[in-house]
Parts: C-alpha cells; sequence; structure tokens
C-alpha cells in the first residue's frame, strides 16, 4: 500500500512518534467522555465541579502551549517532549484521586498545561524530523492514527468502566492510570531517540532570536492560523456540539443515529489518511485546503436540509453531510500543520506550533459557545448560515496564500525520493 510505504520511509525518529502519539491516543480515548459521568456520578461532586474543570483545562492549556513553544526554541527536542508528556502523565493521574473539588481542578490545570505542551512538542518535532518532502506523510499517518487510536480507547473505556469487581471509583483509578502511563512511555521511548536539535538547510523564516512577535510579524502564518481557526470551527468544533444540537432540535435524527454518524467520522478520517491521502500528492496544498472549505460548506447545506425531514432520509443527508465533514477535517489539520512547517526556521518553530495548537483548542472552546448562541434563531438556520459564511470564507482566505507559502507543492514523486531525502 503506497501510504504505509511512504510512512515505512520516514525517520526512524517520525515513525517513533506515530506509533508512542498512537498509544498515548488510545489512553485518552479511554478517560475522555467520561470526565463528567466520573465526577458527579462516581466521586459525587456538585455539577459545578466538571465544568469548572473543563474551563480551567482549556484555560491552563493557552498558557501551556506559549510555555512549551517558547522551551522548544530554546531546548533540545529529547527534554521538551519528553517534559511535556511527564508533565501530561502526572497531570491525567492526579484526576484518579479527585475526591473533593480542589483535586480535580489541579488535575485541570497540571493536566491542561501539558496536553497542550505534548501537541506543540509532537508537531514541533515531526517538522524538526523531517523534511519538507516527508512532513505531509508524517502529519497525516500521526492524525489517522491518532483517530482510529482514540476509537479503540473510547471502546476500551466503556468495557473498564463496566468491569465487575472493581468497584466505581477503583475501575476510573485503573483507567486514568493506564492514561498516565502511556504518556510515560512516550516520555522514555523518546528520551533516546529524538535529536539534541535538528537544523535542516532550509530556513525560510529568516533569522534572528526567535519570539512569538516575530512569528505574529509573518503575514502568511497569520492568514494560515485564521483559515485552521474558521476551518476548526466549521468541522470537529461543531461535530459534538452544533451538529447534532441542531440535528436533534430539528427532531430529524435520533441517539442512535448520531452513534452513527460518530462511528462513520472515525472510519472515515483512517481511511482518508492511509488510503486517499498518498493519492493527493500532486496537488497544491492550499487547492486541496481549498477543497476541505467548499466541502464544509457543501456539509452544512446537507444539515440543513436533514433539518428539514424525518426518518430514513434525514439520516441519508445527515450521513453524506457528516462525509463530506469528516473527508474535509481529515485534509486540514494534517495539510495545515504541512504548510505551516514549512514556513518557517527553526528559530520559530516551537512557537509557530504552539500557536497552531493554541488556535485549536480555542476553536473547540468557541464552536460549541457559538452554536448555543445561535441554535435558538431561525429554528437553528441561522447557526448553519453562519457556518456556510465562515466555510467560505476560510476558502477564499487560503486560495490568496497560493503563491506566498513556500515548498507548498513539495511533495515527494515517489517512496524512493523520500527514502533518499531522510
Amino acid at each position: 500500500m503506497k501510504g504505509l510505504k511512504r510512512i515505512a520511509a520516514l525517520p526512524r525518529a517520525a515513525r517513533l512518534l506515530i506509533a508512542t502519539n498512537g498509544i498515548s491516543a488510545l489512553g485518552a480515548g479511554m478517560v475522555m467522555p467520561f470526565l463528567w459521568i466520573y465526577l458527579t456520578e462516581v466521586r459525587h461532586l456538585p455539577t459545578w465541579v466538571p465544568a469548572a474543570t473543563l474551563a480551567v483545562q482549556a484555560f491552563a492549556a493557552v498558557f501551556g502551549g506559549l510555555a512549551y513553544g517558547a522551551l522548544l526554541d530554546r531546548l533540545p527536542y529529547n527534554v521538551v517532549v519528553p517534559l511535556s508528556n511527564v508533565n501530561a502523565g502526572i497531570g491525567t493521574l492526579l484526576f484518579a484521586f479527585a475526591g473533593q473539588a480542589w483535586v480535580a481542578v489541579t488535575a485541570a490545570v497540571v493536566f491542561g498545561f501539558g496536553i497542550s505542551g505534548v501537541g506543540t512538542a509532537v508537531r514541533a518535532a515531526y517538522g524538526a524530523t523531517t523534511t519538507p518532502e516527508q512532513r505531509e506523510t508524517a502529519y497525516s499517518a500521526d492524525y489517522g492514527v491518532l483517530n482510529v487510536a482514540m476509537g479503540i480507547g473510547v471502546i476500551l473505556g466503556g468495557v473498564f468502566a463496566a468491569l465487575a469487581f472493581l468497584s466505581p471509583v477503583g475501575r476510573y483509578f485503573l483507567m486514568y492510570s493506564i492514561d498516565a502511563a502511556t504518556f510515560f512511555v512516550m516520555a522514555v521511548a523518546t528520551v533516546k531517540v529524538l535529536p539534541n536539535r535538528v537544523h535542516h538547510k532550509e530556513s525560510q523564516a529568516g533569522g534572528g532570536r526567535g519570539s512569538y512577535r516575530a512569528v505574529l510579524r509573518q503575514p502568511a502564518l497569520l492568514a494560515l492560523l485564521a483559515v485552521l481557526l474558521l476551518s476548526a470551527l466549521v468541522s470537529f468544533g461543531q461535530f459534538r456540539a452544533g451538529l447534532p444540537g441542531y440535528l436533534t432540535q430539528t427532531g430529524a435524527i435520533t441517539a442512535s443515529g448520531l452513534s452513527f454518524a460518530f462511528a462513520v467520522n472515525i472510519i472515515l478520517c483512517a481511511v482518508v489518511q492511509f488510503a486517499v491521502m498518498p493519492h493527493l500528492e500532486r496537488f497544491s496544498r492550499t487547492l486541496l485546503v481549498a477543497g476541505s472549505g467548499v466541502m464544509f460548506a457543501a456539509c452544512w447545506v446537507f444539515v440543513l436540509l436533514a433539518g428539514g425531514h424525518t426518518g430514513m432520509t434525514a439520516l441519508v443527508l445527515a450521513t453524506v453531510a457528516v462525509i463530506l465533514l469528516s473527508i474535509g477535517e481529515s485534509l486540514v489539520v494534517p495539510l495545515l500543520t504541512t504548510l505551516l512547517n514549512n514556513a518557517v526556521g527553526e528559530d520559530l518553530r516551537g512557537r509557530a506550533n504552539a500557536l497552531f495548537s493554541i488556535t485549536l483548542s480555542t476553536s473547540a472552546v468557541i464552536g460549541p459557545s457559538l452554536a448555543g448562541a445561535l441554535l435558538p434563531f431561525g429554528s437553528g438556520a441561522v447557526f448553519v448560515g453562519v457556518m456556510i459564511a465562515l466555510s467560505v470564507v476560510a476558502t477564499v482566505l487560503v486560495l490568496g496564500l497560493r503563491r506566498t507559502l513556500p515548498a507548498e507543492r513539495a511533495v515527494p514523486e515517489t517512496v524512493e525520493e523520500m527514502e533518499a531525502a531522510a
């Protein structure tokens, strides 16, 4: 299979990152859907605790991303990547002891700070351990493995949460301990494999001491982050918020229909990364991202149509919408990450990836808030209209970047070329 051959041709460090990050995603999938249930029904804490925990975690993630981004531009990758994983591992392990509100909030601070650092550090490490020709393969493989591993983790989490031979607290203690262990595994595995420092010959960002101000002074990078924010807002920022909210609010589909849609999303994200992306290599990356924007707009048109029907017709229309959304989101993150890392030099790579992570985290907060604010108007039609408009804006914005981004078509022709570049 072409995609697997490309992954096999990646440098050892990149392949190790894909494998260990996948293991970490499996652990995350085990606990991610159950935090609210764990804190309220198992630990018997008031409902404000999980709400505050999620808010504090998102807030801490912003500062964690900024801090680890700065560290990545000053310290070796084999220090920062393990450090961020240990940080996240300790944070998730603290949730296992969250019998009181202050422990849960403390865990959220530590985990939020660390998990943002993991995302930032891993993205930067891919950029530093691969050539421009290999980065799209590395980011696509990582995204595909994350989706599959997280899906498996959710299934395993459901199994562990129902174990009869453990008390409810014991079950979740075991689940959070396993999640922590996956972070510690990645920390240990990357200490000796990741380089002290990797400097590729290319340096598109120019010289000078790295700073966040230097990143923000580059219009192309700002535009990339804006495209990411808009794309995230209309896709995965709404997949568990606005999309199911609108379809259930209108009575179009039931909970079982939503479960089917989630399954389709997970499967398609993996299929696109491993089976489709290798065949899109001759297309401009910005053109593909623009295509994803068109798919997002079409997705919301089908969502709007599904909202006007019920039964099988609504389910078919909603499924088409989810297919378009899944394909689009599978293209956006790997391609934008590749474009970002090809556009910066080593002096700014850590901070640029930190802003990338923060933008994703911000979309996860703004997306549901936007849905909650707009869904009551016009039976949800106003919300859907805004989603379509934002999709169009993202498409136009990324098309404007086609002539300004460096190496935006730097995709290898063959696996042999990738192996030669390694």
